[in-house]
């Protein structure tokens, strides 16, 4: 008996130390939805199963891709490196073309009108010269609010750069997992921003966003979307015509966990889902007592999202659900984006893989 009693005051004292331990993130309620039921369009077919895998010892992961002119894969690294890989006969062939920054990722990658690579990196928006290597800092945001999480980036018909903040509160240093601490807040503080690339000035178009994430431009260029990761929603901000200044939700309650945005030039938008839904998400969100006590705990006990479900969701550009295609066997991870070609294919970027796919989606 006294071995349990001992037992007991043992484990209660350790509860209230649990309890009264100070705690990292101040998390708010959100009475998260169920998630639409994966039927029709939205069926796990596993079509991404034939996509190709291309790999290189300089690829750690790939965030973003983007295509170059002459058919040659660039992708921002966690390093602050970008590299390029090229055909060589039946092989792949790959390069560092530029040092972005110090250590801090580059997660956005985005053609200008001059054909120079734009990148969005933790600390900054930076403009590279991939033929000679040369990298120019575009803007680290206003003097009183230095960017700590720049995110995705698209550009507009008059050159303006449109990108996201995914959070102004969790920044995301090097090997730091702030990006779950945003998710377990469960707070507005991401931003889309707006830069003139000449000036560097910038201008906040709209705040209050759940985790800022993917950005595209509307086929028109009329407006640009933004992805709201942890809000499981697409939004629209309008940039020109009678309805210029206005924001609004365009679908919400998705199906997977979004991430990255791209749109092909005629209404289609494609989602990068790093991962259908998951349970303990939605169990954090509707429990802020909980939230709070669990991350006081060691991020590598619950920093554990499970096995990934990843796939891709198209779109139109009022939101309705067009197509999807799943990967059944955690080929690519955690889907970070998706960039169609002028081919048609699908080219894959992956937040945790090492691997960067092409996918041919059928006629």
């Amino acid at each position: 008996m006294r071995t349990i009693l001992f037992a007991i005051g043992v484990l209660t004292g350790l509860f209230l130390l649990w309890w009264v331990w100070p705690a990292t993130v101040d998390p708010a309620y959100w009475d998260e939805p169920e998630p639409p039921a994966l039927t029709g369009v939205l069926e796990p077919r596993g079509r991404l199963a034939d996509a190709e895998q291309i790999r290189h010892p300089l690829l750690h992961t790939s965030e973003d891709v983007a295509i170059g002119a002459d058919g040659s894969v660039y992708s921002g690294q966690h390093d602050g490196s970008i590299v390029r890989l090229f055909r060589n006969g039946d092989d792949w062939d790959g390069e560092t073309v530029a040092q972005v920054t110090d250590g801090l990722s580059v997660l956005g990658l985005q053609w200008d009108q001059d054909g120079r690579l734009l990148a969005a990196a933790i600390d900054g928006i930076y403009r590279i010269d991939v033929g000679s290597g040369d990298v120019t800092l575009l803007s680290t945001g206003e003097t009183e609010h230095p960017l700590a999480f720049a995110d995705d980036l698209d550009v507009g018909p008059d050159g303006t750069i449109y990108f996201s903040e995914a959070s102004w509160r969790w920044g995301a240093g090097e090997g730091a997992p702030e990006y779950a601490y945003d998710m377990a807040e469960n707070r507005p503080y991401g931003i889309l921003y707006a830069l003139d690339p000449e000036t560097g000035g910038m201008r906040v178009l709209q705040d209050g966003l759940y985790f800022a994430n993917g950005i595209a431009m509307s086929a028109e260029g009329r407006a640009v979307y933004v992805l709201e990761t942890y809000r499981y929603r697409l939004s629209r901000y309008w940039i020109e015509g009678e309805r210029a200044g206005e924001f609004e939700i365009v679908a919400e309650n998705l199906p997977g966990i979004p991430d990255g945005l791209m749109g092909d030039g005629t209404g289609r938008l494609y989602i990068a889902m790093d991962t259908q839904r998951v349970p303990i998400m939605r169990f954090l969100h509707r429990d802020p007592f909980w939230t709070r006590m669990i991350t006081k705990l060691p991020e590598w006990v619950w920093l554990r999202p499970g096995p990934t479900r990843a796939f891709v969701l198209v779109v139109d550009e009022e939101g309705h659900y067009l197509d999807s295609y799943h990967d059944p066997d955690q080929r690519f991870g955690m889907l970070a984006n998706v960039v169609p070609d002028e081919n048609g294919d699908l080219w894959l970027g992956s937040l945790t893989q090492p691997v960067i796919g092409r996918y041919s989606p059928p006629e």
